[in-house]
This record gives C-alpha cells, sequence and structure tokens, in this order.
C-alpha cells in the first residue's frame, strides 16, 4: 500500500504538465513507436474475443489503437482528468471502435483478482519508474496476461540520464546521470527511476514472462522542449525508428520499450 500511495500521490503532481504535453513532438514520436514496436509482435487481426488491458492508460492513445486493431479493451487509471481525456478521444471514434473499449478508474497496479490470467495483451506504458520497486511492478503487469500473452512495458533507460543532460549542455548533469538510477522528470517529480534493460528482462523473468524484444525509444528528439509536431515530423519518425532498433543507438535512448510473453504462473 506504501509504495502505491507514494507513486500515485507524486503523479497526481504532474498531472497538468503532462496534459499539456499531449500531442507535441515528444509525446507524438513515443506514441507512434511504442504502437509501431508494439503492433509488430502482434497478429495483424486478433482472435475472436481477444482482450486487451492498458495499465495506466493516460490519455487513451495505446488504448484506442489496440481497440482500432479489434482488440477488446479496458483502460486503467487513476487519474479521473486522463480518463476524460481518454473518454473524449473515443467518442471521436466510429460506433464499432468506442464499443470495443472500456475505461475505469482504478489502481493500475493492484488490479482486481477477476484481471489476473486474463488477457491476451497487456500494456504498463511510463508507470513503473514512479514506482521504488521495479520487482513488485512488474510482477502486478505480469500477473493480468494469460499463458502466452504479450506484455509491453515502457520505462526510463538508466542510461538516458546523462544522454539527454549532454544533449542539452548540462554538463554536471551529465556527469552526475553517469551513476545516477534515478532523476527529476519533466514533470518536476523527483527521484523517477531509471532502470537498465536488462534489469528490466530480469525483472521479468522473475515474474514468470520471457523478453523477446526490447527497442529504445526517442533518441534525437528527447531532449527537446514543447516542440509542435513539424513538416519533417515522418523523418524524424524514420530516424527514431532505427535509432530504437539499431545497437548501440537503442541502448542510450530516453525510454526502453520491453516485449515479453507471460511462460509461467508464480
Amino acid at each position: 500500500m506504501a509504495d502505491k500511495d507514494h507513486s500515485h500521490s507524486r503523479f497526481d503532481a504532474g498531472v497538468l504538465r503532462w496534459r499539456a504535453g499531449l500531442g507535441l513532438v515528444r509525446d507524438a514520436v513515443r506514441q507512434e513507436l511504442v504502437a509501431h514496436q508494439l503492433s509488430s509482435h502482434l497478429p495483424s487481426a486478433p482472435a475472436t474475443g481477444g482482450w486487451a488491458l492498458d495499465l495506466g492508460c493516460g490519455q487513451g492513445t495505446q488504448a484506442i489503437k489496440l481497440a482500432r486493431m479489434g482488440y477488446e479493451v479496458v483502460g486503467v487509471d487513476l487519474s479521473e482528468e486522463l480518463l476524460d481525456e481518454a473518454r473524449a478521444a473515443a467518442s471521436a471514434e466510429p460506433a464499432a471502435i468506442r464499443e470495443r473499449v472500456h475505461f475505469q478508474q482504478a489502481d493500475a497496479l493492484e488490479p482486481p483478482r477477476s484481471y489476473h490470467d486474463r488477457f491476451d495483451v497487456v500494456c504498463c506504458h511510463r508507470v513503473l519508474m514512479y514506482l521504488p520497486s521495479l520487482t513488485k511492478g512488474v510482477d502486478a503487469v505480469v500477473r493480468t496476461a494469460r499463458l502466452g500473452g504479450l506484455i509491453s512495458v515502457l520505462t526510463r533507460n538508466q542510461a538516458g540520464i546523462a544522454m539527454r543532460a549532454g544533449m542539452t549542455r548540462d554538463w554536471e548533469g551529465a556527469l552526475a546521470g553517469f551513476d545516477a538510477s534515478a532523476y527529476t522528470n519533466r514533470l518536476g517529480l523527483e527521484q523517477v527511476r531509471a532502470d537498465d534493460p536488462e534489469h528490466v528482462a530480469a525483472a521479468l523473468v522473475a515474474a514468470g514472462a520471457t523478453r523477446v524484444e526490447w527497442y529504445g525509444v526517442r533518441l534525437f528528439s528527447d531532449h527537446w522542449g514543447d516542440v509542435e509536431v513539424g513538416a519533417d515530423f515522418m523523418d524524424l519518425l524514420d530516424a527514431e525508428r532505427q535509432a530504437g532498433r539499431r545497437d548501440p543507438f537503442r541502448g542510450v535512448c530516453a525510454l526502453t520499450h520491453t516485449l515479453a510473453r507471460r511462460t509461467q504462473r508464480l
């Protein structure tokens, strides 16, 4: 309970800043890359009755994309403000898609027991970094996937701390960032945890899942400010996509996108 209250109260303070960044280039790059990387591991058409869960769904971007693919989607978030954004976005979709996406206010990391072992796809993007324990967070996520289900987690990359600071010519921050495991993020939240990609993979194994692939997200644009999406967005996206799948570039991206499959119940 302490972990949950700690993470949620901290994030509540950043909701306004989060909403202000929606649709700007950094958000757009992240959403497009994550959707592309996730979809490459999903069937082009899900089996009838396929279910997806988005834990910490925020404004609902990925939940709606999964509904467009044919999944029945449950999006869970604690912030009623962000859920209002999600419901508004879903209301603009065709009726068939609106009927497949369901949003509810709940603790993303303490889902109901009825969710355990249920979902074909489980997403938890940019939530685990606010918890003191990576292991406990990953375990909660994995429990909701069925055996063989796909798990998608987006975490802050430890190596990206020094990278971002250096790209903004913050040399003191860059030097400190080489050995840092936490940072102050753009929402103004302090001591946000950052994890090595291999530590994320190890936490998944401990929870009963096996990593199938990992990608970097946002290398070239992570240090940008509040920039609108420009005419060169598709070119930027192509460059970011290549960086996210190639070594050594993916290892210094701001975020790590890990895909895994649940292999056992523990």
